[in-house]
């Protein structure tokens, strides 16, 4: 089990070693291939390791916003994950599925990745929870996992315990549309 405060630190190393929070950047960078294939929406992704080297596979069905999300959660298991990943690897039946720790932990790493503490304090400041969430481009339960870390900073006194709803068993249809360039 890895704690809330690792998660932290390692995406702060990461960030901080890399200059950048894009997961695609930061896939590439470590030497992880991203693999796109059609799962027929039985599974949404999953991490591997094949000959030694860290694979993502990405399935193609995915929007934009999801598939990013997905990135950085697939990520979170590279980073947190590596020793059973090597043994097993991983795949997502559902996103933000918030029974099993490693989907947890790989959860609170995408949020931390994705979501600067400033940005999401600025969107707060304006904005209701969940308008924010849709004001940054992420599902709320995400932001949840964000507000727990935020939480362990001090920056924030409570979360929402969204993410253990069932909001994201349901495809993110809502974020279809969105036209957003990543920085």
């Amino acid at each position: 089990m890895v704690s809330t405060e690792y998660i932290i630190h390692a995406v702060d190393k990461l960030v901080h070693k890399y200059g950048t929070r894009d997961p695609y950047e930061l896939c590439d960078r470590l030497g992880i291939r991203i693999r796109k294939k059609d799962l027929k929406k039985k599974l949404k992704g999953f991490f591997f390791y094949q000959s030694r080297i860290p694979n993502i596979v990405i399935d193609t069905n995915l929007n934009e916003v999801l598939e990013r999300i997905l990135l950085a959660h697939e990520l979170g298991h590279a980073i947190l994950h590596k020793e059973t990943a090597m043994m097993v690897g991983f795949q997502e039946m559902e996103v933000f599925d918030s029974t099993a720790t490693t989907e947890n932990e790989a959860n609170m790493f995408s949020a931390e990745l994705l979501l600067d503490d400033d940005e999401v304090l600025e969107q707060l400041a304006e904005r209701s929870f969940f308008q924010a969430a849709q004001a940054l481009y992420v599902p709320a339960a995400l932001l949840d996992y964000k507000f727990r870390t935020m939480c362990e900073k001090g920056l924030l006194s409570q979360t929402m315990d969204y993410r253990h709803s069932k909001y994201l068993k349901e495809d993110l249809g809502a974020y279809k549309e969105i036209d957003r360039t990543f920085d």
